[in-house]
């Protein structure tokens, strides 16, 4: 798991530790320029004493040690950012953690009212790169930043003169509207880039440099590069295609953790969305169920917990578990928010005023897609956020408050078997725990290996079930490097386990944090491995549900879930 935060304060302890591992950080992703992050230690000392906003943004793992920075000014006035330094940690640099930290950065600053984001890199002209073997590297980067709308600037002296701040180093600028439209006004452009070299390379503000560089933007609008990424490429489909029915609470955003940059965001339904235009599916309208769904699976202390202390917060309180009662469990302290430890699996999944109605929400989100498999459609989806199987019978934790994929799967198996399927790259240890001792709900879940991946105290291969239950659940742990043909060798492992069963329906957690590049996962799923999996899937000729649990990479929620989607509803008729 990641999570986001600035750092505000370098007198309080915890940020003076977070500032320390920020400062071995950049130290080893840039080498160069080490002096680099004093001056950041002096420009947050005195943040009250300057005229824009010094903002260091940390990406934190589950035991909070910094991954990943990102440091940007910000220029209230103007509205506008730039982005001086991005790196995550080296030794990860392939997980996605940058990309998880960049998207942190955009969404930081337009929850401040930014308009657009400037920033430098390097540039990918072969006239005027002096190391050809740094082309490709430098269109890489590039090619990354266009995948969030950010545009190359064009017709200024910005990357003519080698600027004696920079080391004397070419770079282009690039703009980012931060999710508006892509345009730049000429004046507006002066100002910000003004205001940047004052505050970042400390010119004066009538210096010739400065003027004459401000003045060579006389476009207006600013002129900005076509992007050179190519096109991506069509998915064929078959010529006979049946609509998946699509369920999504339109008012998810009611759930979403501004003030510490919270990866599970409201942009992650976006995106899903997004991927899903031109595929044959058809949104159903959201139905309300009653709690007794939710209580034939949680322990009803852990909702009447949920719904009275959500009740008493207010809209910007935010309740982190601290403390945990492993000694005196029967000794629970008077106050409710003191009592989310008793609840809750972990340190990083918060309470907030609107957790219980987006949870339930979520529930509903799944129970109306549920409902619609066991009415005869062939597959739905239930776009749930929050996430649901992290959720066990008396806690929650992992971002999960209400098992989603559990409460479905009780409830289908009123009308026969149920397999449920997780393929989440964590493991799902709520259906486990709910499911345990149950005969009539089998539970198969592949995941990353809980000795390194989140929930780490289950997911084992040797976890059986008992009771009842023996036999019906199976775990495949599975140690990186993962890739499609290992892991579709184990998925075709599991399937013959799971027509053994022979359910009446299918429950499948999907999560996209299998896909390469995700933060919180390890595994290297590429696009055409997810459509393979979706064709597997879907060849088992089950009445099929399918429910959003994790994903946290907003390039792989889009393609992700444009060819799971697409493979999905083209492959049921290719038999």
């Amino acid at each position: 798991m990641i999570k986001f935060r600035s750092i505000h304060d370098l007198n309080n302890p915890t940020d003076q530790k977070a500032f320390f591992e920020a400062r071995v950080l950049f130290w080893e992703a840039f080498p160069h320029e080490p002096e680099g992050i004093d001056r950041i230690e002096r420009l947050l000392r005195k943040r009250a004493q300057l005229d824009f906003d010094p903002i260091l943004l940390v990406a934190e793992n589950r035991t909070g040690v910094v991954i990943g920075i990102s440091f940007v000014f910000y220029f209230p006035e103007l509205q506008f950012g730039y982005l001086q330094y991005i790196a995550s940690d080296p030794k990860h640099a392939a997980r996605g953690i940058g990309g998880a930290l960049h998207e942190a950065t955009r969404e930081l600053l337009a929850a401040r009212g930014a308009q657009g984001l400037l920033f430098d890199v390097p540039p990918d002209n072969p006239k005027t790169v002096s190391d050809p073997e740094s082309l490709p590297i430098n269109r890489k980067r590039i090619g990354f930043y266009e995948r969030y709308g950010a545009r190359v600037v064009e017709g200024s002296e910005w990357d003519v003169f080698p600027n004696p701040r920079n080391d004397y180093f070419l770079t282009m600028l690039m703009f980012d509207p931060l999710g508006r439209a892509p345009r730049l006004r000429q004046t507006k452009a002066r100002a910000v880039i003004r205001r940047i070299l004052v505050a970042q390379f400390g010119y004066e503000e009538n210096d010739p440099f400065v003027v004459h560089i401000a003045r060579s933007f006389k476009d207006d609008p600013v002129r900005l590069r076509t992007n050179r990424k190519a096109a991506a490429k069509p998915i064929v489909l078959g010529a006979r295609l049946k609509p998946i029915s699509i369920v999504v609470a339109r008012d998810h955003e009611i759930h979403h953790v501004k003030q510490r940059g919270y990866v599970e965001r409201p942009i992650r339904v976006r995106q899903i969305l997004k991927g899903l235009e031109g595929l044959p599916v058809t949104e159903v309208a959201l139905k309300h169920f009653s709690i007794r769904h939710v209580t034939a699976v949680h322990d009803p202390k852990l909702v009447s917990y949920l719904r009275a202390v959500c009740k008493r917060l207010d809209e910007k309180t935010i309740i982190y578990p601290e403390v945990f009662p492993i000694r005196r469990p029967d000794r629970a302290p008077a106050a409710l928010e003191d009592r989310a430890g008793y609840f809750c699996a972990d340190t990083f999944t918060p309470i907030t005023s609107n957790v219980y109605a987006a949870a339930r929400q979520s529930v509903d989100v799944a129970l109306t897609a549920a409902e619609l498999v066991r009415q005869g459609d062939r597959f739905s989806y239930a776009l749930c956020r929050p996430p649901g199987h992290h959720a066990e019978r008396r806690i929650f934790g992992g971002f999960c408050y209400f098992n989603n994929s559990a409460i479905a799967a009780n409830y289908l198996s009123a009308n026969g078997k149920v397999a449920l399927l997780d393929i989440d790259y964590h493991h799902g240890n709520g259906a486990q725990d709910i499911f345990y001792s149950r005969d009539d709900v089998m539970t198969l879940s592949i995941h990353g290996h809980p000795r390194h991946a989140y929930p780490n105290f289950s997911g084992y291969a040797d976890e059986r079930g008992e009771g009842l239950g023996l036999g019906f659940n199976r775990n495949w742990p599975l140690e990186a490097p993962v890739n499609d043909a290992r892991y579709l060798k184990v998925l075709d492992e599991a399937l013959p386990v799971l027509r053994r069963f022979h359910p009446q329906y299918l429950v499948v957690s999907l999560g996209f944090d299998i896909m390469k590049g995700d933060p919180t996962g390890s595994f290297d799923i590429t696009t055409d491995g997810l459509q393979q999996i979706a064709a597997r899937i879907a060849k088992l000729g089950l009445p099929t549900l399918i429910v959003q649990e994790g994903g946290y990479a907003v390039r792989n929620l889009r393609i992700g879930a444009q060819r799971f989607f697409a493979a999905l509803a083209d492959s049921w008729f290719s038999d």
